[in-house]
């Protein structure tokens, strides 16, 4: 791939590749540098690019990659408690409110929990309303990878939920 094909292609990949290191590392910042270490180890093998059956796949897959490495070095992941769940309103009772607050509080706990993976596919599903297909493309994966996670994160949680009651 010649200088001006791979800077079309960037113009085309880079935003994705912003949108997949935001969603994994919830920063803004690391996306983008996430973003610019993809595009770098592209340039790097620019010359065999043209083997690949999909680049933007390819950028995807090296794009989570390297946040799932940039996760694994801090040991953590950052997850907001609060972020995208769905505050219910309650008729007013003081004790409704309680324990509104109480499970909004348990159900991010548990979410926050869940591997890495299966939170990020949960909350791509439910906070941006992707469907199985963009998430799959997003991330470069197949579908079946996506219903498989979606339904284990769903299953722990349940098993979680019948625990505490």
């Amino acid at each position: 791939m010649q200088q001006p094909q791979f800077e079309i292609m960037v113009k085309r990949v880079r935003p994705n590749l912003i949108t997949i290191g935001r969603m994994i590392l919830q920063s803004e910042d690391e996306a983008e540098d996430i973003a610019q270490d993809t595009l770098l180890r592209l340039w790097n093998i620019r010359d065999k690019l043209d083997r690949y059956d999909s680049v933007d796949s390819l950028a995807a897959v090296v794009t989570r990659n390297l946040c799932i490495s940039r996760l694994r070095k801090i040991h953590t992941v950052r997850v907001p408690i609060d972020e995208g769940i769905v505050q219910i309103e309650s008729d007013g009772n003081p004790q409704s409110r309680a324990e509104d607050h109480e499970n909004t509080k348990w159900l991010a706990e548990h979410i926050g929990g869940l591997p890495a993976a299966q939170m990020m596919i949960m909350k791509m599903s439910q906070n941006e309303r992707m469907d199985n297909r963009q998430i799959a493309e997003a991330l470069g994966i197949n579908e079946t990878t996506v219903r498989t996670a979606l339904s284990k994160a769903r299953k722990r949680l349940l098993l979680e939920l019948n625990k505490r009651r």
